[in-house]
């Protein structure tokens, strides 16, 4: 499968979470740390799939743009994974834990509108097809790996 259309799956199964997370009454402590746990394991698993995978093949594309790109993304990783260990240190009804998922939400949807528009836009004219179906299976591959990791 094409990696583009791995990472938006990835996506979407993440927003998917937060929405759930949202609809979730703030007297339901056990409900929201289960789907804070399932954000997070998501987003540990889409993140070093990424940066294990996604992110060394478009910098391999050499150039300039490739290179801030990948860094760009990068910085917001680490954002997103700062934030996820505060988040983690908190219990759901502390006053933070509301405002640090919010936040931890624009940062992604931030990531996502970057990485659909200019990274998606960037890979797409400089793979090719087989490229982005061979990054595909090892992302694929990897998530598995990472993802046993975890629950070990």
């Amino acid at each position: 499968m094409n990696v583009l259309k791995i990472l938006k799956r990835d996506h979407s199964t993440v927003k998917s979470l937060f929405s759930k997370y949202d609809r979730t009454g703030k007297s339901s402590l056990e409900k929201r740390i289960e789907l804070f746990e399932q954000i997070r394991r998501e987003l540990q698993i889409h993140s070093r799939a990424e940066e294990e995978i996604f992110y060394p093949a478009i910098k391999a594309k050499n150039g300039a743009e490739s290179r801030k790109l990948v860094s760009q993304a990068l910085k917001e990783h680490k954002d997103v994974a700062e934030l996820l260990t505060q988040i983690s240190r908190l219990k759901p009804n502390h006053k933070n834990f509301d405002e640090k998922m919010e936040t931890l939400l624009e940062n992604f949807d931030h990531h996502i509108e970057q990485e659909e528009g200019e990274i998606f836009q960037f890979v797409e004219e400089n793979c090719s097809e087989e490229e982005l179906n061979d990054m595909g299976k090892q992302m694929e591959e990897r998530k598995r790996a990472i993802d046993r990791q975890l629950a070990a």
